[in-house]
């Protein structure tokens, strides 16, 4: 068996976008303006278990479909991912030098 074949991948599912709130900016002259935000969540899971829950918000527009919300959605969500696995994978380096060197990582949240 490959290790292909023993990992499962993980799968994003991005849940129906509902309304999410307005964002206000200002423009010239104070002018003011609004803007309605919809936002969903989205599910990181490896077979039936939820990693992680990963909120995502954008601005409501006329030429939002949501295939290309869901889109978006998920490549948030997997840039997420994939930052927390690199910073994992950074933190595992440090903790594997400093073993090397004989030093005990303290690896507890309260040490970060």
């Amino acid at each position: 068996m490959t290790l292909e074949q023993r990992v499962e991948p993980l799968e994003f599912k991005v849940g129906f976008p509902e309304e999410n709130g307005v964002r206000i900016s200002f423009g010239e002259n104070l002018r003011m303006s609004s803007t309605q935000r919809i936002g969903s969540n989205v599910s990181v899971k490896i077979g039936k278990e939820t990693l992680a829950t990963i909120q995502y918000s954008e601005d409501l527009t006329p030429e939002l479909t949501l295939e290309k919300y869901n889109q978006r959605a998920k490549e948030h969500a997997q840039n997420i991912v994939s930052k927390i696995i690199e910073a994992t994978q950074k933190q595992a380096a440090i903790c594997f030098y400093m073993l090397s060197l004989g030093i005990k990582p303290d690896v507890t949240p309260s040490g970060y």
